[in-house]
């Protein structure tokens, strides 16, 4: 009896396990949500449109679904474990095990679909995040809520425009003309073309960040990073690698524990199988 008793331990441990790891992905699905959604007002996912922040939400709650669904299944699977091992002649557990087997590889193969949904749905969430940032770069100099939103994002993340600092030029201002003469007013005689940013890029502890530098124009206040250095004082890093960075730890462990989560549950399959066979036929010899 002891090598059923292993048997029907390492059952019960497995489906544990994998109890845990589908309660973890769901944890950190809601940590995306929370990353994407309450940070920043949920600007980073179109512009905080809320048409497009619920589809967004739709498609991540339909993910968390299947991990649910995995959560119920295991967890039932616990009590299932214990019939088999305690009494494998009771009245349907023979069809009941051949179900709970067809049910966990229609689990298994929803899971590895929504593993590479998640994939499509990570790619189509960092398009849409470049998407609004850009967007809202046209928007800096006109419209207070992305001011605000511009400002907040990259003194927090000690960044810089979208991939760099050059995607200010021309944002700044309604039409070329109009950045021309202003460059002309700061420059009149010429000289290295300054770089003209959101004060919120300078780095925190250049000292050219206060004093001199700063430019008030119109909704927020401008850098100018004099034509002494260009871009010495201001951050390099785009704003956009710094929310991929903040998000690709959570987007690994999720799919780190898919991948966990799809294997574990194939061995699931025979486990329980060797499980009911193995004891049903201990019993039968022990009752010759």
């Amino acid at each position: 009896m002891v090598p059923n008793r292993s048997i029907y331990y390492l059952t019960v441990v497995v489906h544990v396990v994998l109890v845990l790891v589908a309660l973890s992905k769901v944890v950190l699905q809601e940590n995306l949500r929370s990353q994407l959604l309450e940070q920043y007002d949920g600007m980073l996912v179109s512009g905080g449109a809320t048409a497009t922040k619920q589809l967004w939400l739709l498609g991540l709650r339909l993910l968390q679904l299947v991990d649910v669904q995995a959560v119920l299944l295991h967890g039932s699977s616990i009590l299932l474990s214990n019939r088999f091992f305690h009494d494998p002649y009771s009245r349907h557990l023979n069809g009941m095990s051949h179900l709970w087997s067809v049910l966990t590889c229609c689990c298994m193969l929803t899971n590895l679909l929504a593993m590479l949904l998640f994939f499509r749905f990570i790619s189509i969430t960092y398009s849409t995040v470049q998407d609004s940032l850009y967007g809202g770069l046209e928007m800096y100099q006109f419209d207070s809520v992305w001011s605000d939103f511009w400002n907040n994002l990259q003194t927090h993340s000690q960044c810089c425009g979208v991939r760099n600092h050059t995607d200010w030029t021309g944002m700044l201002w309604e039409t070329p003309e109009k950045e021309d003469q202003f460059r002309r007013l700061l420059l009149p005689d010429g000289g290295q073309t300054p770089a003209i940013v959101p004060i919120s890029c300078c780095r925190k502890q250049h000292h050219h960040c206060t004093g001199a530098q700063r430019i008030n124009l119109g909704v927020t206040e401008l850098l100018r990073t004099a034509a002494l250095d260009g871009t010495s004082i201001i951050n390099h890093t785009g704003c956009f690698a710094s929310v991929q960075n903040s998000l690709a730890s959570t987007v690994r462990l999720i799919s780190t524990l898919d991948v966990i989560l799809c294997s574990m549950q194939f061995g699931t399959i025979f486990l329980m199988r060797i499980l009911f066979i193995a004891n049903r036929n201990f019993q039968s010899n022990s009752a010759i």
